[in-house]
């Protein structure tokens, strides 16, 4: 069994609990293997600035921050990015267009802001991360105008959202898939994450991991859903949790207890401390 230098983890479902928070298990595993000179990643469709928090917040300052599913990589949190990646403009004017026509809420996530079209009021998203405000009072922006104004400074992530198992999210993926240099992928149910093509979490972790000089076989990454399925993959141990989709659980080549059990911790004392 290779010994395990890096450890990538998704963070909603997976290293949070259903509370949204780090559980203790998680956080003290995390810091003992850090302490035994294992490197850790926080791999999530969240923003840099909100993976930041996390994981500043909890102490885990030597943490790389591969955000926004890979299209913002940071070495450490709140540092300046290594490495950011816009979609197109012109598969970007592309993709507002498509959203605009089925009126649909989006968000448009930058390297320090979320622009918010709240075109669907039947759907409601209040926070579209829980620290992104955090001492940025322009963080957020709102409607059109606002997209017109700043989607120069380019596009990292667009995020659709509807109703959970809506048949309107497929019917929106077909028309996204065929659209030139894009990448389409779910974080939950009732979403379509939407990035440059050769841009995923997988691609982020195989990158970092080559900085580090660090062989597949010594990475272990957990996660839940299809936006971690190509780190799973890739990861010489690619870790399931146990309330994964079954799609992750397939592709995984092994199944921790669920975010709501520690599976993180579980999994860490089982591959990392034993390895």
């Amino acid at each position: 069994m290779s010994k395990i230098k890096l450890i990538a983890m998704d963070m909603d479902g997976t290293l949070l609990d259903d509370r949204q928070h780090i559980p203790k298990e998680n956080l003290t595993a995390l810091k003992q293997a850090v302490a035994q000179g294992v490197h850790i990643a926080i791999c999530s469709g969240r923003s840099a600035s909100d993976v930041s928090y996390f994981a500043s917040d909890a102490g885990l300052d030597q943490c790389s921050i591969l955000a926004l599913n890979g299209a913002c990589c940071l070495k450490a949190p709140h540092q300046e990015p290594y490495s950011v990646s816009n979609v197109k403009a012109q598969t970007a004017d592309r993709v507002v267009d498509i959203l605009l026509k089925h009126k649909v809420t989006f968000a448009c996530f930058q390297k320090n802001r979320v622009v918010v079209l709240q075109n669907d009021y039947q759907v409601q998203k209040l926070n579209w991360g829980t620290h992104v405000a955090r001492n940025n009072a322009n963080a957020y922006a709102y409607g059109i105008e606002s997209l017109e104004r700043f989607k120069n400074e380019g596009i990292c992530k667009f995020v659709y959202i509807d109703e959970d198992g809506s048949p309107r999210i497929e019917m929106i993926r077909q028309e996204l898939i065929p659209l030139e240099s894009l990448f389409v992928t779910s974080s939950w149910s009732n979403n379509l994450e939407l990035m440059p093509q050769g841009v995923s979490k997988g691609v982020a972790l195989q990158d970092l991991a080559q900085r580090l000089g660090i062989n597949q076989d010594e990475v272990m990454a957990m996660g839940d859903y299809d936006n971690d399925l190509d780190m799973i993959e890739y990861a010489g141990f690619g870790v399931a949790m146990g309330n994964a989709s079954d799609r992750v659980k397939h592709a995984a080549k092994h199944i921790t207890l669920t975010n709501e059990e520690n599976g993180v911790a579980v999994a860490i004392r089982r591959f990392v401390f034993t390895s």
